[in-house]
């Protein structure tokens, strides 16, 4: 009897566990019956058209207009070609090409007669054809159906295709309880491309375009298929000299001063560059002053120097801004400078073009694709001046620079500056950083590192910091003069003393020949382009010994 009730009590229990149990089994096997429609999945309607980029659907979206797919135009510069470039108050898109800038309005057509640029709400938006001849990616649109789709992709290489074993849903997830795409059914041999596996789960693209998941075992026929791209990248050719690049600015601030230069080259050795200051911008339209010479440039060949003027922006009275983010400005600039370039018979161009914000880089970076065009056009060499990278200043784009320039000058040196508090202008950590960081984004053989010989006399009195700029052979002399007790130090990589004068408390860190020896090795053991010296005049003869490459 005891037996029965025992058995009984069993199989009571199995029945509760199988009551609870089972039905779980059951829908894990069938899976959720839960539906989503495509429209809660790519939130589109009407001629919105969803943007579907690497496979991953983006928040930005497309519009669809007779026939035409047209892409967000700041989601093309932000994600896939930031060289398409548009002023919101011209209405003008602009590219520029090696040996071309390519210019398109809401009035340019292609050849099918549909604009290549159309506006909404206020935003501009590119036809995806235009964008695929500038472009090197793939694309596939799904736009005879309610829901409007299209897939960017910039990934080439190999890939999975396979084919519908049987009849199967499509699942939001890979998992059984995962929701399935409402009147989304794959029949039996359609052919689907594999996008990624997840355990025994397979994401595909269907052939009318819809992303989701199948089970792996409810495909066959997996095959390997190959994407590759007949895009040709345009060739923005450089110009490189055959030697390294030594390069000295040469402080010109009027016109007395040109006849300066046998001065201060007769200093020099290994000297194969000279960069005189001669323009600074002088007003919004793009024009400048300039103290150029031709006597100047013709003495500087005849000593086998390279002339390569300075432009800078320095000047209050100008909107660094409102220069660049004017089509008809840069165009100006460039003429001006090109005129110059022909009539003085210079090698090159330098554009120091300091203190850019977020806000005017963009166009910065234009301008210097721009003027690329037309010293590549002229065999005109074009360099560059940038600071050193650092996390608030990342918007200079020095990779997007140094694709279009044949030089990017590092500004190795203000590691501390006037205001700022006392220090070293440049030590060897600060300068072997810079370089090192600049690589990331600058090919060596296009970068130059430029060396101060100066440095600051520090003074601390009242709790107020100070400093002036003594170069070298000056600061010899202050050093001498007041005998001041230097002490090596390894970690800047510089003789620092101090000394009492009065009611202040006077520090050195001092620019000489052993310092300039560790960054002439640093930049020697990164193989760089080259250095840059600022400036000269300042230094004794004797650092040229260590400066020069010959």
């Amino acid at each position: 009897m005891k037996r029965k009730v025992i058995i009984g009590i069993l199989i009571v229990i199995c029945i509760i566990f199988g009551a609870i149990f089972i039905p779980r089994e059951i829908k894990d096997i069938i899976g959720s019956t839960e539906k989503i429609s495509e429209y809660d999945i790519y939130q589109v309607k009407d001629d919105e058209v969803a943007l579907v980029y690497n496979y991953s659907l983006q928040k930005a979206k497309a519009i669809y207009k007779d026939g035409v797919v047209y892409i967000p135009l700041n989601w093309t510069r932000a994600i896939i070609n930031d060289k398409f470039y548009y002023s919101d108050n011209e209405k003008l898109l602009s590219y520029a090409l090696p040996t071309e800038i390519v210019y398109a309005n809401f009035e340019n057509v292609d050849n099918n007669g549909k604009p290549l640029l159309i506006e909404n709400e206020d935003k501009a938006y590119l036809s995806i054809e235009t964008i695929k001849v500038y472009t090197d990616i793939w694309v596939e649109t799904y736009t005879d159906g309610d829901i409007k789709k299209i897939y960017i992709n910039d990934k080439f290489g190999k890939y999975e295709q396979a084919s519908i074993k049987s009849k199967t849903g499509l699942r939001v997830d890979a998992s059984n309880w995962s929701a399935s795409i409402e009147n989304v059914e794959l029949d039996n041999d359609e052919n689907v491309v594999v996008v990624e596996q997840k355990d025994k789960w397979c994401r595909v693209l269907t052939q009318n375009g819809v992303l989701g998941y199948v089970k792996k075992n409810h495909l066959k026929n997996i095959l390997e298929a190959e994407r590759v791209s007949n895009f040709i990248k345009p060739d923005y050719t450089s110009i490189s000299m055959d030697e390294k690049v030594v390069l000295g600015w040469h402080q010109v601030t009027t016109s007395a001063a040109n006849s300066g230069m046998d001065k201060v080259v007769a200093n020099t050795s290994g000297l194969n560059v000279i960069s005189p200051t001669w323009f600074k911008l002088s007003d919004n339209k793009g024009n400048y002053t300039s103290i150029a010479s031709k006597d100047y440039v013709d003495a500087a060949h005849k000593k086998g120097l390279k002339v390569w003027p300075l432009i800078d922006n320095f000047s209050t009275e100008i909107s660094t801004l409102k220069i660049l983010s004017s089509s008809e400005n840069r165009k100006n600039l460039i003429a001006n400078l090109m005129s110059d370039v022909e009539k003085y018979d210079f090698d090159g161009i330098n554009i120091d073009f300091e203190s850019l914000t977020q806000d005017n880089a963009p166009h910065f970076i234009q301008f210097m694709r721009e003027l690329s065009v037309s010293c590549r056009n002229s065999g005109v060499v074009l360099s560059v001046d940038v600071p050193i990278p650092a996390s608030y200043n990342m918007y200079y784009e020095r990779d997007e620079l140094a694709e279009v320039v044949d030089y990017v000058i590092n500004m190795g040196y203000d590691e501390h500056y006037s205001g700022s508090d006392e220090g070293s202008s440049a030590s060897i950590n600060f300068v072997k950083n810079s370089i090192t960081d600049s690589l990331v984004e600058v090919p060596k053989e296009k970068l130059i590192n430029a060396v101060p010989v100066y440095t600051r006399v520090w003074t601390k009195e009242n709790s107020k910091v100070s400093s002036s700029a003594l170069g070298m052979s000056a600061a010899a002399n202050w050093v001498k003069e007041n005998n001041i007790e230097l002490t090596w130090d390894d970690e800047v990589g510089q003789y620092t003393g101090q000394t009492t004068i009065g009611s202040a408390r006077k520090y050195i860190w001092l620019e000489d020949e052993r310092s300039m020896k560790l960054k002439m090795d640093a930049i020697k053991e990164e193989d760089l382009a080259g250095v840059a010296v600022w400036k000269l005049g300042l230094e004794p003869k004797e650092i040229w010994n260590v400066i020069s490459y010959k």
